[in-house]
C-alpha cells in the first residue's frame, strides 16, 4: 500500500539525530539522520557509499535520554553528492537488530 502520491510504503518521520555508521572495512564515520520510516533511513555522511553496499548504523538518542540506541543494517539505495563537500546523502533500506 503505498501512501497519497508517495511510491514509499510508509511515511517518512524527521528525526535530526546524530547516526554512527560503520562500514565493513571497520571505518567509522558520524552523520546525522534525516528521516526514518518503517524500513528505510536518510541520513548524510562524509564518505560516499556505493549502490547496495551494506553498513551498520547506530541512531543515538539525546544525552542523556533513557532511550537505547536504535541498532540497523542497511543496504544503500542511492547516494547523493550535496552542495557541502564531503557531505552525501544515503536513502537506504534497514533491517532492526539487536
Amino acid at each position: 500500500m503505498t501512501l497519497g502520491w508517495e511510491k514509499r510504503s510508509g511515511r517518512r518521520i524527521p528525526v535530526n539525530c546524530p547516526v554512527h555508521i560503520m562500514l565493513k572495512d571497520e571505518r567509522e564515520f558520524l552523520g546525522l539522520a534525516h528521516d526514518l520510516s518503517v524500513d528505510g533511513v536518510l541520513f548524510d555522511c562524509p564518505v560516499q557509499l556505493a549502490e547496495a553496499e551494506e553498513a551498520e548504523i547506530k541512531l543515538l538518542p539525546p544525552e542523556g535520554s533513557r532511550i537505547e540506541p536504535l541498532k540497523a543494517v542497511i543496504q544503500v539505495i542511492r547516494c547523493d553528492s550535496t552542495d557541502s563537500p564531503h557531505r552525501f546523502m544515503i536513502a537506504a533500506a534497514m533491517r532492526v537488530t539487536k
